[in-house]
């Protein structure tokens, strides 16, 4: 399972050479930050190299958590050159801001998450020290911990991206639409980190739904909201979920998209078909033609087009805009309890990275595997350390 699943990142990450600058070192450790570098032998290791520098609109974080996620640890296997910084998904403190970031909408030494893409370039990567990004790209945490906020950056953005981008479904704000009310939607392997997001976001948008995963997770995917759960092993689990759904499946969300699930996923639409979105690109021939079937990245919510092997991905001022209006409205909506963040496990710092990407990849994590950089500190504590 392990090596198919190996052969087919390898194969979809057979990446065109990235122009990228050349690596600066520097021993001067008031110009420099510790940060996760990818080394020759494709694994990852702690180096000093530059604190990032900001732009007009940008803010400087002082990272606390960050969380790891697929993305990361098949970018330095299959697409980052060596010296390359890695990471996605980020907590910080705003230590400094850009003029063009408005203050009374980001306050210095508050909590804020984001994502960068990680893992293509010298200069830009979560897992740091320090992070420099757009401030309307992040969002404040509120009412859970470091921790918790670092699960979900790219999840959470991926399905409200799906959702509400890709499949259209209307804005749950300010109250659910009548249009889609009780329609279902299939969120295969909804145990996934995206999945367990889509499944919230799917009762708030008033969608009935039918998900996958092993028995095990049941529990937790009925507590999300989850109205039909099954087997992803059964092998007449498409069977079950036309019978449970009385055939009426009319979006869908792969969030394995490996393995054809698409495949198992298209069949198990009603007969008119509907609309799939995949989180990989789908391969061969599709058996269901009026099952309309695309595939996405989060990375275009930052509104920059995306290489990703031979693929590019076209990014769009809508994506961008979509981002940044959920990212202004998650805050409130998880301090009363709308959206709860995932069950998250710490299990080190910087240095541990390396260990992480070797359970992921062995399918040996327990969950959203986070880690912890620094302490939350006053600005006074901050400004001393710059």
């Amino acid at each position: 399972m392990v090596t198919s699943l190996l052969g087919k990142a390898r194969s979809f990450f057979n990446c065109k050479p990235i122009s990228r600058p050349k690596a600066k070192t520097n021993n001067d450790k008031s110009t420099t930050m510790k940060a996760l570098i990818v080394q020759p032998d494709k694994i990852v290791a702690v180096e000093r190299v530059f604190t990032p520098t900001i732009g007009p609109n940008d803010i400087l974080f002082r990272v606390i958590e960050i969380g790891q996620n697929p993305t990361d640890w098949k970018h330095a296997a299959y697409i980052s050159q060596p010296g390359d910084l890695i990471g996605c998904d980020f907590v910080g403190q705003v230590v400094s801001m850009g003029t063009n970031v408005p203050k009374s909408e980001v306050q210095p030494g508050e909590l804020r998450w984001g994502f960068v893409r990680g893992g293509v370039s010298k200069g830009v990567g979560a897992f740091a020290e320090y992070i420099a990004t757009e401030w309307d790209l992040t969002s404040t945490v509120a009412g859970i911990t470091p921790a918790q906020a670092a699960s979900l950056p790219i999840p959470l953005v991926t399905a409200i991206q799906a959702l509400y981008l890709h499949l259209k479904l209307p804005d749950p704000f300010p109250q659910p639409s009548k249009e889609v009310k009780d329609k279902w939607i299939l969120i295969w392997s909804g145990a996934t980190s995206v999945g367990q997001f889509a499944i919230q976001l799917a009762k708030l948008t008033g969608l009935k739904v039918a998900t996958t995963a092993s028995p095990r997770r049941f529990d937790m995917l009925k507590a999300w909201g989850a109205d039909v759960t099954l087997d992803y092993h059964d092998p007449d689990v498409v069977g079950k979920l036309k019978e449970k759904t009385c055939d009426a499946i009319e979006f869908g969300l792969d969030c394995i998209s490996e393995n054809e699930t698409y495949k198992l996923a298209q069949q198990a639409f009603r007969p008119s078909g509907g609309h799939l979105v995949c989180l990989l690109v789908p391969k061969g021939d599709l058996p269901r033609p009026e099952v309309k079937t695309e595939w996405m990245l989060a990375y275009t919510a930052l509104g920059k087009d995306v290489q990703m092997g031979e693929n590019l991905v076209k990014s769009s001022p809508v994506h961008r805009a979509l981002h940044v209006k959920w990212a202004k409205r998650i805050p409130g909506l998880l301090k009363n309890g709308t959206i709860k963040p995932l069950e998250v496990h710490e299990i080190g710092g910087l240095e541990d990275v390396q260990k992480g990407f070797e359970m992921m990849k062995n399918g040996q994590h327990p969950g959203k595997l986070v880690y912890k950089v620094a302490d939350v500190q006053s600005m006074l504590d901050i400004l001393r350390v710059l």
